[in-house]
């Protein structure tokens, strides 16, 4: 790329993990379509040759093809956020589900200290501040799984947050450090590198909780944005259900009150409320 704050970017990733550890394999790109699916493609080819995959977490200073939920893109420019794949493997693929609320929780709580206003998260996997009343998208999580019968499962862990993304960089719905005033100055004038470190360093103590499904739910509880008896309109595929918020489940899944039915939903994305 010959880009100065790309050297700058890898020194000081390197430093962070030489100092703290951390993943065992850490993978820093200047450019990739999505970490995602670089992630994929490096967990399949372990899986076909039957080898086993070490701890990794692929970062990339930029995205051609950064990816949302529901196949959306997730804007990527170079050097404005921090761009991720964690890879980690589970016994069971059962513990997989927990995945979301924990790397939510992680994320928040590492970004909470650098925001002037709370970080808060709808399920399953948007991290939201608010603006002038108004909710805005400062962070996104696509976590995807690769499993096979009768083998371990892989979880890839993809995460994406705004950091120093300009207004023109984001939709409407968007938001960054930098637009919401914590950048530069003050002591959040962190560099690129540490923020995107203290995110890692906040998704990889949660994920240490991953046989704690309770652990989840509580500490998901309260920085959810639903609130009970909310109106929420969820999609699931081609089909849409609307409900009553009525909390988590004890397997984190979202409940809903409907048409005199408690329903809970373990994957979708909600679209209202």
């Amino acid at each position: 790329m010959g880009d100065d704050r790309y050297d700058l970017y890898v020194r000081e990733l390197l430093e962070r993990h030489r100092q703290e550890g951390g993943p065992e394999n850490v993978v820093i790109l200047s450019e990739v379509g999505s970490t995602n699916a670089l992630a994929r493609a490096i967990a399949t080819h372990y899986q076909n040759e039957d080898e086993k995959l070490r701890p990794l977490a692929l970062l990339a200073f930029a995205q051609t093809g950064g990816r949302g939920r529901q196949g959306r893109s997730w804007s990527s420019p170079a050097g404005k956020g921090a761009y991720v794949t964690r890879v980690i493997e589970a016994a069971d693929p059962a513990l997989l589900q927990a995945l979301p609320l924990l790397v939510g929780v992680g994320l928040c709580r590492a970004l909470s200290p650098h925001l002037p206003v709370p970080c808060r998260l709808k399920w399953p996997n948007d991290l939201l501040v608010e603006v002038a009343g108004e909710r805005k998208k400062i962070g996104g999580i696509l976590i995807e799984a690769l499993v096979r019968p009768g083998e371990s499962a892989l979880g890839l862990i993809g995460f994406g947050v705004n950091l120093f993304h300009e207004a023109e960089d984001l939709p409407e719905t968007g938001t960054s450090l930098r637009l919401l005033g914590a950048l530069p100055g003050g002591k959040t004038s962190a560099s690129l590198a540490d923020l995107t470190w203290d995110l890692i360093e906040g998704v990889e103590a949660e994920i240490a909780h991953l046989g704690d499904p309770a652990y989840a739910v509580e500490s998901y509880r309260p920085l959810s944005v639903h609130q009970p008896g909310e109106r929420i309109v969820c999609r699931l595929g081609d089909t849409v259900i609307e409900g009553a918020f009525a909390g988590f489940d004890e397997a984190g899944r979202l409940l809903l009150d409907s048409e005199g039915r408690r329903i809970p939903v373990a994957a979708g994305e909600v679209i209202e409320g």
